[in-house]
């Protein structure tokens, strides 16, 4: 590949979406998100999406050598952290209290309607399906993650200079077919190498 700015990208932009596991994915970059199935996590802060890759390796020694002769992957955990910021969306508070929509009740309608749920000792994991969209003008990067789960929690904070959000690290999980992570970027051509 030639050395050029052509191919320097930010996150200028993106969308977050929450469906059930094994939820109908977009085969393509541009196809939009099933609507029934997959759902718009809404505003998200400016500090964007951060993605982290922690491995772990053991390593071998040969008798008589200070360097390894060999390391093994051992694990290798993929998170996805991002802070949403519209207090409004009913499966941001869902994923936040770990709470299903089911156990949440709405009570009245316009300005006055109000929803109330209880949190407690809930040990049954909450794995759901991540859709993650990341624009950069023309410039697309559409990132699956079939399997995962929120692991952290950021503190939520109620003052007159802060918005009120809710940081949330999601977790991938490992789907059915062996993969935790499926993404499609836009722009990247893979050269055709000749045996």
């Amino acid at each position: 590949m030639a050395d050029t700015s052509d191919g320097v990208r930010v996150g200028y932009a993106g969308k977050a979406y929450i469906g059930a596991v094994g939820a109908t994915v977009p085969t393509d970059l541009t196809s939009a998100w099933d609507a029934d199935e997959w759902f718009n996590l809404g505003k998200v802060s400016e500090d964007g999406l951060t993605e982290a890759t922690d491995q772990a390796r053991a390593e071998f020694k040969a008798w008589g050598y200070d360097a390894p002769v060999r390391t093994q992957l051992t694990s290798k955990t993929t998170t996805f952290q991002l802070t949403f910021i519209q207090t409004s969306n009913p499966h941001v508070i869902s994923l936040y209290h770990s709470v299903a929509l089911d156990d949440m009740t709405t009570t009245g309608t316009g300005d006055a309607a109000y929803t109330s749920f209880s949190t407690g000792q809930n040990t049954e994991p909450d794995v759901r399906a991540l859709g993650l969209d990341i624009v950069d003008g023309d410039f697309h990067t559409r990132i699956i993650i079939p399997r995962c789960e929120v692991t952290e929690r950021g503190n939520k904070v109620y003052k007159g200079d802060t918005l009120v959000s809710y940081q949330m690290t999601f977790t991938a999980l490992t789907a059915s077919d062996g993969t935790s992570v499926h993404y499609k970027i836009g722009g990247l051509v893979v050269p055709v190498v000749t045996p």
